[in-house]
């Protein structure tokens, strides 16, 4: 009986050493933030924040796509872009002419992200999700089929009185205290809304502590030098934006001072979901959503002229106990031409083998130990 008990120990083990982990499935949506990030800033535009609003959104969609093989902006209850988007808990910028300032489109095909990406930019109206200077956040959701195909989903939006800021650009690390802070500002409605909702920032201050002593005033600019505290690990830097009715928001963003040695390597766009061999398709599917004008009646708009990235001849306007010369970093990596279609495996992936046969031999030696005569 004692035997009969421990072999079953011994075999739910080795059925738990072979469960896959959701540690090791790559982070798609990090791969696709990083690529459109990269793009829109060569096009002169500000990043994307990533709303978890809005890619609870798009991920609920994708996965229903997934399930369903629905090649639909409308999901399998019913459900349009506007009610998921609700549903999420987003409240977006209400449009003059109806609906609301979001826009939704989706990808079938193979696993590469910049098939997607091209088949995103190859239409104005396609690429307005990409290259949108009205949208401010970004939900990305992926799936997989049982026949391999990959579901993408892009949810873009805008909301009153979220204005994101950037450290870096969103870089994760940095080696040196002295960054770049990128803002944004409201372009939906310029004006705002009533007494609450900002319209276009003409001020702001920056501060590295919440209560902004000793902070005046200045200009706003969508790019200014900042120093962090010269001390290693994560610090957040808060900014103040008001506009010319005195309404104010604020925003934050935080980044992880690390040695040169340990610095992180910034998420590459080389990433692509773990899944079985994609089946690619002949074309890739998109739809608009219900929140926005058809491609048909919105009016072709030229793609945004690209602007030069700033240098350091901008002006350390900052200051933080003196002038701050403004830093010298990239603030994306450049994409790699080819996506592979797998990650390499993790380093801790190679303990596994080890710890089972551990086990394995632990159980042996129980099992054949010798039983003692009674005295």
């Amino acid at each position: 009986m004692r035997k009969r008990k421990l072999l079953v120990v011994l075999l739910a083990c080795l059925t738990l050493l072979v469960q896959p982990t959701s540690a090791q499935e790559i982070d798609v949506a990090t791969a696709w933030l990083a690529r459109i990030n990269e793009l829109r800033l060569k096009e002169g535009l500000p990043p994307y924040h990533r709303s978890n609003q809005l890619t609870s959104a798009a991920q609920r969609h994708a996965n229903d796509m997934a399930q369903n093989e629905l090649d639909s902006a409308t999901g399998s209850d019913g459900s349009g872009t506007a009610a998921r988007i609700a549903a999420s808990g987003y409240s977006a910028w209400p449009r003059t002419t109806g609906g609301t300032v979001t826009r939704e489109r989706f990808w079938i095909g193979g696993t590469s992200i910049d098939d997607a990406l091209n088949f995103f930019l190859d239409t104005t109206d396609r690429r307005a999700v990409i290259l949108g200077d009205e949208y401010r956040e970004i939900g990305i959701g992926a799936a997989t089929g049982a026949d391999g195909r990959a579901y993408y989903v892009l949810t873009v939006a805008a909301r009153p009185n979220v204005l994101p800021v950037f450290i870096n650009d969103g870089a994760p690390t940095a080696t040196d205290p002295q960054v770049a802070i990128r803002l944004t500002n409201e372009t939906v409605r310029p004006e705002g809304q009533g007494t609450t909702a900002i319209g276009q920032v003409i001020e702001i201050r920056i501060s590295n502590d919440p209560e902004f002593n000793g902070q005046d005033w200045r200009p706003w600019e969508e790019l200014i030098p900042w120093s962090l505290p010269d001390t290693p690990g994560e610090h957040s830097v808060y900014v103040q934006l008001r506009d010319a009715a005195g309404r104010t928001v604020e925003s934050t963003d935080s980044i992880t001072l690390v040695d040169a040695d340990s610095a992180e390597t910034p998420i590459p766009a080389t990433a692509t979901p773990a899944a079985p061999t994609p089946v690619p398709l002949p074309t890739a599917i998109s739809e608009p959503g219900e929140d926005e004008p058809s491609p048909t009646s919105e009016a072709a708009t030229p793609a945004p002229t690209a602007q030069p990235q700033a240098t350091a001849t901008l002006a350390a306007g900052v200051e933080s106990g003196g002038p701050t010369p403004f830093p010298t970093w990239t603030p994306l990596p450049t994409a790699t031409v080819e996506i592979p279609q797998q990650e390499s495996s993790p380093p801790f992936m190679t303990l596994i083998p080890l710890q089972g046969a551990a086990l394995i031999l632990g159980l042996y030696l129980i099992l054949h130990r010798p039983r003692r005569s009674a005295g």
